[in-house]
Parts: structure tokens; sequence; C-alpha cells
């Protein structure tokens, strides 16, 4: 069986497919909702995008007319009604709205809900669950949704990628009607235009919601492991950064850290948290879990490079004896050398099945038993620094202490940072244990 049809046939297959939806129409939406041209035909784009993220068979999205108080029908699929068709919106449904963090599903028994039974129009809609439309502190609009295709009740995993769709959608149509009256705008309004594009065009924020709910679902799988894609993310970044790697790179390494783990869902749970030693077969499955991750991630258009390779060759060795593809260091690129780091020091100071969390001062002694055959010398030494600047309490905030037992001698592991900053080279002896999550 391939590992792509090994992933959807677990239970977690669907979840994981919808996620990968998201994130992969995210770049394509973006660039349509910036678009100036075509205004119901983007609107329209925009709902079958957030109908096929969860995925549903009838939609509607319907913008506030703020002037008349009242909601317009923009764009419609699988319902009797047609864009155009205006429903009242009394004062206390919108002040609600705005309040509303939440889908709310019409049969709740809350007067917001009571409000959309109500509507005449509410059978042509089609709705089960609306959600609003909001930008900063107005309301651009309400999206309806009909039922599952499945038959389903709405989850709660529902209810949240429902809501990181429809905050997304909420900026882009904001803008959207903003340039649509952009004749008619005075300084103010040319001025909240601008600020607009520049809130758009920083998408990463709402792009990494997406990802880390995609990384925390996976970690989620592990007790072990809940929060490690997180750690690995935040000791990645502040290595690159450290290392000057460029804007690209850095976010590239943010979004492969998060996910990196994401064929862990192909291997089976009583492997992962089996505490003795794996055999033979047990370990040729957990080297499979960076190739399914590969096979994965190389089917979403990331908008930054190498995020699937990176994934990839998170368990890859300078020396060229890790694994799954034993390259040697002239084909790793610095994500892989950073991440490598990142994930091992991770492992290696979180309570695993097999053992208990290492202290931080064994954890810097054994990444210099590691220089130049599993970790690279300059990653190793950026990871110092930044390490080094974290317990002397330089920092206003800590990437790498933040995840690991904060009782050490602070003395003696700023002695070893210090000694291994002055005389690191290559040492050669006891391997780093390699982390199987």
């Amino acid at each position: 069986m391939k590992p792509l049809e090994t992933v959807e046939s677990t239970q977690g297959g669907q979840e994981l497919r919808r996620l990968m939806f998201s994130i992969s129409t995210m770049e394509e939406l973006g660039e349509v909702l910036c678009s100036h041209n075509h205004f119901r035909e983007n609107i329209q784009t925009a709902l079958l995008s957030l109908m096929g993220s969860v995925p549903v068979a009838s939609g509607t999205l319907m913008l506030h007319d703020r002037r008349r108080g009242d909601l317009v029908l923009a764009a419609a699929r699988g319902v009797a009604a047609t864009p155009g068709l205006r429903i009242a919106l009394p004062a206390v449904a919108a002040r609600a709205l705005m309040r509303r963090r939440r889908p709310l599903s019409v049969e709740t028994r809350v007067p917001l809900a009571a409000w959309m039974r109500r509507t005449t129009t509410r059978h042509a809609l089609g709705a089960e669950l609306f959600a609003p439309l909001r930008f900063k502190d107005e309301l651009v609009g309400v999206v309806t949704l009909g039922l599952k295709y499945t038959g389903e009740d709405y989850t709660p995993g529902d209810h949240e990628l429902i809501m990181i769709m429809a905050n997304y959608l909420a900026i882009g149509v904001h803008n959207q009607e903003l340039v649509r009256h952009l004749e008619k705008a005075n300084t103010d309004l040319r001025r909240k235009i601008a600020e607009n594009r520049r809130i758009y065009r920083n998408l990463e924020s709402i792009y990494a919601d997406t990802v880390r709910a995609l990384g925390a679902a996976i970690d989620a799988k592990d007790p072990y492991t809940r929060g490690h894609s997180d750690r690995v993310a935040q000791i990645a970044v502040a290595i690159a950064k450290a290392l000057g790697l460029l804007e690209r790179e850095i976010n590239a390494l943010r979004i492969a850290s998060h996910l990196h783990d994401i064929g862990k869902i192909a291997v089976d749970n009583s492997i992962l948290l089996k505490p003795g030693r794996l055999d033979a077969g047990e370990m040729t499955q957990i080297h499979r879990h960076p190739v399914v991750s590969f096979d994965i991630l190389s089917n979403i258009a990331f908008p930054y490079p190498d995020v699937a390779l990176i994934a990839r060759h998170h368990h890859e060795w300078v020396n060229g004896s890790g694994y799954p593809d034993r390259l040697g260091p002239e084909k790793l690129l610095p994500g892989m050398k950073v991440i490598c780091l990142a994930d091992a020091f991770d492992a290696m100071t979180s309570d695993r099945p097999y053992r208990p969390a290492l202290g931080l001062l064994e954890a810097v002694e054994r990444i210099q038993e590691g220089v130049s055959f599993q970790f690279d010398p300059e990653v190793t030494r950026a990871f110092l620094h930044v390490l080094r600047a974290e317990v002397r309490g330089e920092e206003t905030s800590t990437q790498i202490l933040s995840g690991i037992d904060l009782r050490f001698s602070h003395a003696a592991v700023l002695g070893r940072i210090d000694h291994l900053l002055g005389e690191l080279r290559p040492v050669h002896g006891r391997s780093v244990e390699t982390p199987v999550a």
C-alpha cells in the first residue's frame, strides 16, 4: 500500500485531507481576493473555497449593507435563493453577530439562532449553520452553510476551521468592498484601504493558524509528543535567525517544523508508545514516517520553497548516516541541518515512553558529542549562542528554554556552553540518541 493510501485509510485521514485542502487553497484564494476585478465572481470563488473545506453541498455569502441595515445575498451555491435577495437584520442581531466568535447552529436555543429561524427565507437559504464575517469593529457579512455531504453533525473541529476561513474571507471581502467604492472615498477612506492592503499582504498569521492546527492534530496522536511540533518550530526559527537565513527560508523552516511529523499518522500507536526497544520491523515503520510526510506535503502548493524536502530530511545526519536517504553534507539544505538539531534537542528534553527527559546540561553535552557527524558545527554554534543568551536572561522571550524543565544550575550550563563555544570541534564517540518521534 502506498504511503498516502496508508494515511487516508487511518481514522484521521478525513481530517487530514480537509486541513490539507484548506492550506493548499489559502494562497490561491488570497490572490483572488486581492484582485480588484470581477467582484461577484471573486465572492463566489471565496464561498466555494469555504464550502469545500468542510465540505457541504449548499451555502451562501451575504454582505452587510450598513446604510440600509440589512444583509444582501452576494453568492450562493445549491440553494433556492438567488443573489440580490435582502434579509432584514435587526440592530440587536447585528450586535450579537459582532460578538460571536464561533459558528452557530440554526437550531440552537439562543436569541441569535432564533432570529435566523424566524427569517422567512431561511429554508430558501438552506441554512443549518451560520457564521459572521468580521473585520476589526465592522460586520462584513454572514456565511450560511447547509448539511454536510456526509450527513454527520458539525464537529468542534469543523467550527474552528470554518472560523479560520471566515476570518480570512472577511479581510478579502472588506478589501473588495473598499476598492469598489474608491471613487467615492475621502482621505480617511483611502488611508483605511492602504492599511487594509498592508494587513492583507501579511497573511502569514492566518496561514500559520491552519498550519499549527494541523501540526497539533498530528502531535495529539502521541501524548508524549504533544506540543513537540510547536517547540521544534520555535527552536528552529531561533537558530535560523541567528544564522542569518533569508526570510523565505525561515518561513519555509517554520512550516516544515510544524508539519515534519505528519507522517506519524501512518505509524501504529503501539509502536509510538512502546516503552522498550523497537524491533527491526518497528524501526522500519519509524524510518518511513519522513517519507510519508514528504508524500503528503509535496501535494500542497506552499508559498515558500522546500517545505516538503525539509520535512523529508529532518532525520538526516551531516556524515550521511541518517535516514531516509543518507544524504551527505553537500546535499543538505540549511533548513534540514537546523531542523535536525531542533528536533533532536526537543526529543532529548521531553519525556518519552522509553526514558524520562534529560536535564539541560546533559542535553547540551549530548549535542556536543554529535557535532560533525549528526549535527552541523555552524548550526550547533548558532544554537549555543541563542541558548546562552536565554540562560543569561538577555532575551525578553525564550524560544529554547520555554519547553524544558528550568530546574538546572545556570552556572554549570553557562560554563559548559562557554567551553563548547571556545573549543567547538568534531567530537567522536557516543551518538546522540535518534528520536523516534
